[in-house]
């Protein structure tokens, strides 16, 4: 084999298979309505046929027609109304499980096209082919000798378009042919099991491949050479009926006088940069000779579900209101099926254009979506009246009510999806995903330790809490807890014989502003902090490495226990003006404990992470400070020993590395 031979293969080496089906939404009607088989069939939306089955076209019924013209053209054509998509895409879903099958490389086109490529099947399928035929000859396995193995060259399943007297020499025709046997297998295997006909074009490029199925339908499939390309294009006349030449392609090309393939073909490539930019120059000139390098991307699932209403006038905001309400009960709906989380909102409308009254003018409008108003759980529900106020909201903000106005249509959608973790929400993952935790010696729950009023584990917000003075609350008597915004830190004393709480509201500052040394939990200081509390003498406690801050407004009480001048308190004075400083650094770990102690299922109502908390017999796992997992939680200890029993393979060690001891 020489040079050239080699640059020939490197030529044409793609099979690509486009498959379409036949008039999808009719044939899934047909199937729910098997009385209305072999009649005229059309699916109506609004006032509107948008496709209809070929017997329907037999007699002039063409898409995106309206009721009227098509029942004076077929008087005895059949309407259903398909305004109702979940059956569209039920079907479509089991179609593309079929072909990925076959192959992971399917990209799919809406919920009736998709583009797969065969190109690694073709060439196992060769491979299989030529250990067979050498098998078959005498007998015997032939290695290096496969030319002599050669049989007739495979036949194309199907038709051909433009007939090519010689092959070409990379081996291109081969290859089709064999893509042309797997795709009658796809299309074989779409109707064994959702009784579906499909056509299909097979080529070396998608755009071929595309251009082709459209040549025989429909349940037929052709081929296209690479030679034949250029005719091929040349065949289907308008630009504008290449893929991927929109309206403004379409507008830009007939003000530079070019209305075909072929007079885009007649213009040399420097001229038609000139008419209309080089990078959409190049792209079109590839076109016009059939030549198309973009690749097959696999399709996951879609990153938004909308749903749109189009009507001749809405004006009033009870009726917007009424249609959005009615579109986000179908559109929750879609959602929990995919059973992904959304992440944000997006409603649309279209208002009336009196100088372009065919058109309108589509304004759109997107928030994120809070997280209370989604279902915690797979398969939950979703609030649809908060939904609804907050689509209201974006309605608002696009249209101006005060002023009278005209709508023609109205749609909401969901977008940025992202995958739902499985399983409950737990310390273990939020530990794994979220929490930058120093040691457990900085979570203490000891009775004087600070705690901060912040979103509950699924909250969206997590930025860090901004710096502020440390102030005293103005009325420090008071025996309930101070509610404060996000930012501000409660500073609670629980009192075991009292019951009086003291509330402070501080801040603490940015993790890059402090050092904050590990809290020994088993220090002198710490393990008497209770009984300090509470004894009624004149000693206080404060964390360690924090000096009392002193307020001009304030009294301050003194860090030592036994200055002479201090002047002794009543013990209500005692309870009301002892101060306790914060942690100087919050861990996200303490607020999630906050937000499970407090929430209305009260799971964690007894939690405490303290030096008193009961022993268990749970032997802490390795690695790890036996004292310190000895402190924690019994729940907690179960569930972290449990997930460190349970790996299946050596991982990252991203969650106990927090609670082993310092060194």
């Amino acid at each position: 084999m020489d040079i050239s031979d080699t640059e020939e293969i490197a030529r044409h080496p793609r099979s690509i298979v486009h498959l379409d089906i036949d008039c999808f939404y009719a044939q899934v009607e047909m199937l729910r309505h098997p009385e209305l088989d072999g009649k005229p069939l059309g699916v109506q939306q609004k006032n509107i046929v948008v496709t209809s089955n070929y017997l329907a076209r037999k007699f002039g019924v063409g898409k995106c027609m309206s009721v009227q013209e098509a029942l004076r053209l077929c008087p005895g054509l059949s309407l259903i109304r398909g305004e109702d998509l979940s059956e569209y895409r039920r079907i479509s879903t089991k179609i593309s499980e079929i072909l990925h099958q076959f192959t992971p490389l399917v990209e799919r086109l809406g919920m009736d096209e998709s583009f797969v490529d065969v190109s690694s099947m073709v060439e196992r399928y060769e491979n299989d082919k030529r250990d067979t035929d050498c098998r078959m000859k005498d007998g015997n396995s032939c290695d290096d000798d496969y030319d002599d193995c050669e049989d007739k060259p495979e036949q194309v399943v199907g038709n051909i378009f433009g007939m090519s007297e010689e092959e070409c020499p990379c081996g291109c025709h081969a290859r089709l042919a064999a893509a042309s046997r797997i795709a009658a297998d796809m299309r074989a295997r779409i109707y064994k099991e959702l009784h579906l006909t499909c056509s299909a074009g097979i080529g070396t490029n998608k755009l071929v491949a595309k251009l082709a199925g459209s040549l025989h339908k429909p349940n037929q499939q052709t081929v296209v050479y690479p030679c034949s390309g250029p005719a091929l294009l040349t065949k289907i006349g308008p630009v504008s009926k290449i893929p991927g030449v929109g309206f403004k392609t379409d507008q830009l090309l007939a003000m530079n006088n070019i209305r075909t393939v072929e007079d885009m073909r007649r213009l040399s490539l420097e001229d038609l940069e000139l008419k209309i930019g080089s990078d959409l120059a190049r792209k079109l000139k590839d076109s016009a000779e059939g030549i198309d390098d973009s690749a097959v991307k696999p399709s996951g699932k879609p990153q938004s579900i909308g749903i749109e209403d189009g009507f001749k006038h809405v004006s009033l905001v009870v009726e917007v209101e009424s249609r959005l309400g009615a579109l986000l009960r179908r559109l929750t709906d879609l959602a929990t099926e995919d059973g992904r989380i959304p992440v944000a909102m997006k409603v649309t409308v279209r208002k009336h254009d009196l100088n372009k009254p065919s058109t309108g003018k589509r304004e759109t409008r997107q928030c994120a979506l809070p997280q209370t108003l989604l279902p915690s759980t797979k398969g939950g529900i979703y609030d649809h009246g908060k939904m609804l106020i907050l689509a209201m909201k974006l309605f608002h903000r696009a249209v101006d009510v005060s002023k009278p106005f005209h709508l023609t249509l109205l749609g909401v959608a969901f977008t940025k999806f992202e995958e739902r973790v499985s399983g409950r929400s737990s310390i273990t993952s939020f530990l794994r995903k979220q929490v930058a935790v120093q040691s457990v010696l900085d979570i203490s729950s000891e009775e004087g330790i600070s705690e901060l009023d912040f979103p509950s584990a699924r909250s969206n917000d997590t930025s860090t809490i901004p710096d502020v003075a440390i102030s005293t609350v103005a009325n420090a008597t008071t025996a309930t807890a101070t509610t404060t915004v996000v930012s501000d830190v409660l500073l609670a004393v629980d009192s075991k014989d009292s019951g009086d709480e003291m509330t402070k509201c501080c801040s603490t500052p940015s993790p890059d502003r402090m050092i904050t040394p590990p809290l020994n939990l088993h220090s002198p200081s710490m393990s008497s902090s209770s009984a300090e509390a509470t004894s009624g003498g004149n000693s206080h406690n404060y964390l360690p490495n924090h000096r009392p801050h002193r307020h001009h407004h304030h009294r301050h009480l003194p860090r030592h226990h036994h200055h002479h001048h201090h002047r002794r308190q009543s013990p209500e004075e005692e309870d009301s003006s002892g101060e306790v400083e914060p942690s100087p650094k919050k861990t996200k770990l303490e607020v999630w404990l906050r937000g499970r102690r407090e929430s209305p299922s009260n799971e964690m109502a007894s939690l405490r992470l303290s030096p008193s908390s009961p022993m268990s017999s749970i032997s802490p796992p390795p690695g790890t400070d036996p004292a310190v997992f000895k402190s924690l939680p019994i729940d907690l200890q179960t569930e972290i020993s449990q997930s460190w029993s349970t790996s299946s393979k050596p991982k990252p060690n991203d969650i106990l590395k927090y609670f082993i001891a310092n060194k």
